[in-house]
């Protein structure tokens, strides 16, 4: 059965919060600061995107097939900018939709 792998970065801003990971539109499961999580789905296309809270990540559409597993390091928004109060503040507010990231591997 083809997997996915979500790799969550471990970030001071977000440490005690859950992250909501969904395939599909429907939320599969929960991940925690640090973890790791490998989900089962069905072969052909899925998308996938990460919440918490009102902060979104960009969606990713994958195709799978067989036993193929594929793996994506799921960031935020302060582990890749360096300004502050400041990137807080557009990123929670005006650019709600990029305030997480997933990136394949």
């Amino acid at each position: 059965m083809p997997q996915i792998e979500i790799i969550r970065s471990s970030e001071r801003a977000n440490r005690l919060r859950d992250i909501k990971i969904f395939i599909d539109d429907q939320q599969v499961r929960s991940i925690a600061d640090g973890k790791t999580e490998v989900l089962d789905v069905p072969e052909g296309s899925h998308t996938i995107q990460a919440k918490i809270d009102w902060g979104k990540s960009n969606i990713i559409t994958v195709e799978l097939h067989g036993d193929e597993k594929k793996s994506f390091q799921m960031t935020s928004f302060a582990k890749h900018n360096p300004l502050g109060t400041f990137a807080a503040i557009y990123y929670t507010t005006i650019a709600f939709d990029r305030y997480l990231r997933l990136e394949a591997l």
